[in-house]
């Protein structure tokens, strides 16, 4: 009767070491306009991490007939510190995609990324609209739900890690 307590107490705190953990959720991602007014994405996982696979969706805009925009990566590749158009992400990625590769007005976008180092793995996942990246200033990045500036991004991704 001992030796099946035991056992029972080993089994449920077993489970909840492997299944009850998710992936910390962190902003090491954020969008940004270039000089001709198109968003860049903006990837800054932790210290020397690649982190991998990505993917973008939305929800349709208020076109109606607009399916939303989605893209999703089918290779293995992993990236670093990167940034890139967000309609155009990196070849490497064996990017698939579905619907118009554009901002769509009353759409939301997410940007979500997996990775991180062995156990220690995290999610940067980032929430936007066309709207919000209207609204950015000349220098000014989206991420963590608001505008801030590069240098701001910067600290953020810095204190995250």
């Amino acid at each position: 009767m001992r030796r099946t307590g035991v056992t029972a107490v080993g089994v449920a705190v077993g489970g909840l070491l492997l299944g009850g953990c998710s992936p910390a959720e962190l902003p090491l991602a954020a969008v940004s306009l270039d000089e001709d007014g198109k968003p860049v994405a903006i990837v800054r996982p932790c210290g020397d991490d690649r982190i991998g696979p990505l993917h973008l969706f939305s929800g349709a805009g208020d076109a109606g007939a607009d399916p939303g925009t989605s893209w999703f990566q089918t290779t293995d590749a992993r990236v670093g510190r990167t940034s890139f158009p967000l309609f155009s992400p990196p070849g490497s990625l064996g990017v698939r995609t579905y619907g118009p590769q554009r901002l769509s007005t009353g759409a939301s976008y997410y940007l979500d990324i997996s990775g991180g180092r062995g156990w220690d793995a995290y999610n940067v996942s980032l929430t936007f609209t066309s709207e919000d990246l209207a609204g950015l200033q000349p220098g000014q990045v989206w991420a963590d739900g608001r505008a801030m500036s590069r240098d701001g991004f910067d600290d953020l991704v810095s204190d995250k890690c």
